[in-house]
């Protein structure tokens, strides 16, 4: 199999049919493009949501925290609590340990999250630090959304631009390699989307309107990856159109020199939104008038086989990513 998420047949084969003991108080348990589960508590329901950061070394920490506290904004819920598995690698020095978690209490400040546990050990396993995110939230009956939830005809909304998170990560781990062909200052800016990497204002401020069905946090495999994880939870086909998806040029510019395809970058600190077609422009001003860049780009329809996007006049199917462009973009910045 190559890097990145298991696949979802494999999911479904051996991961989701082995589950333990069935808990009536499990409203959402783990099922395919669903980003958290929902545990019913009293009158009270957890969103509880986990990931893993393995593809950067200079923002763990930050990412860590950010990464997590999204999958719990998908619902439409504010992110509360941190927990943190940090697995080190022999030899690891404690001055980039204190890194690390001065960017978890940074990130976790700015979200208004308390890191409230987790475990450290140093491995003979690893070659670099991996972190294991753990993120809680609080929510009652009603006041969520979920990735399956969205709606036949409901429009699909993108927040920011694709390919943020990679294009951070890339800016970062490959400054050398990336130093000889780009700009300082195309690298400072594909550097500096890091600052966006957080979508908790988004998924707020989406559903807070009202018009929100569905929300889906767009990590592994980028884009294309998250719309046919949304529509595979959803049971649903989609239609995209090419030219209204917002990529920045610092993206860009990396995205043609590594010769990946951004579309399967991945893209945290961009959003998924599925809402009423009608009340787009309601949900798209209302996020912009909190300083959020929201776009349009496709609507959802009724047959699930249907996943299409429209290219310089072209109908072509959308590809589900086998992997992440992150990783062969890695390859090429970081040669054996």
């Amino acid at each position: 199999m190559l890097p990145g998420k298991v696949p979802a047949e494999i999911l479904q084969s051996i991961v989701f049919s082995h589950l333990g003991k069935s808990d009536p108080s499990v409203i959402l348990g783990p099922g395919l493009g669903e980003d958290a589960s929902l545990i019913q508590v009293g009158d009270q329901i957890i969103v509880a949501a986990t990931d893993p950061i393995t593809g950067s070394v200079e923002d763990l920490g930050w990412l860590a925290v950010h990464v997590n506290a999204n999958d719990i904004a998908t619902f439409g819920v504010k992110p509360r609590w941190f927990l943190a598995t940090i697995m080190l690698p022999k030899g690891f020095k404690t001055s980039e340990l204190q890194k690390i978690m001065l960017q978890i209490d940074s990130a976790a400040k700015a979200l208004d999250i308390a890191v409230v546990g987790g475990h450290s050990e140093i491995t003979e396993k690893l070659e670099q630090p991996i972190i294991v995110g753990f993120m809680m939230g609080l929510t009652k009956e009603g006041q969520y959304v979920t990735s399956s939830s969205a709606q036949l005809s409901d429009a699909i909304i993108l927040t920011k631009t694709i390919g943020i998170e990679g294009t951070a990560i890339l800016a970062a781990e490959g400054k050398k390699y990336l130093s000889k062909h780009l700009s300082k200052e195309t690298i400072q800016a594909a550097r500096d989307l890091r600052e966006q990497i957080s979508v908790v204002k988004d998924g707020v401020v989406a559903f807070e309107t009202g018009y929100v069905h569905a929300m889906h946090d767009p990590t592994e495999g980028g884009l294309s990856g998250a719309i046919h994880e949304m529509c595979d939870a959803s049971g649903l086909g989609f239609e995209i159109n090419f030219e209204k998806i917002p990529i920045s040029e610092p993206t860009r510019e990396i995205c043609e020199l590594l010769e990946v395809n951004p579309l399967e970058l991945i893209s945290s600190g961009s959003m998924i939104i599925s809402c009423d077609l009608e009340n787009t422009n309601s949900v798209i001003q209302s996020l912009e008038s909190n300083g959020i860049q929201a776009t349009m780009i496709g609507t959802l329809i009724e047959d699930p086989h249907h996943r299409k996007i429209l290219k310089a006049g072209q109908v072509s199917d959308l590809a589900k990513p086998d992997s992440d462009a992150l990783w062969e973009a890695i390859k090429k910045i970081n040669p054996p």
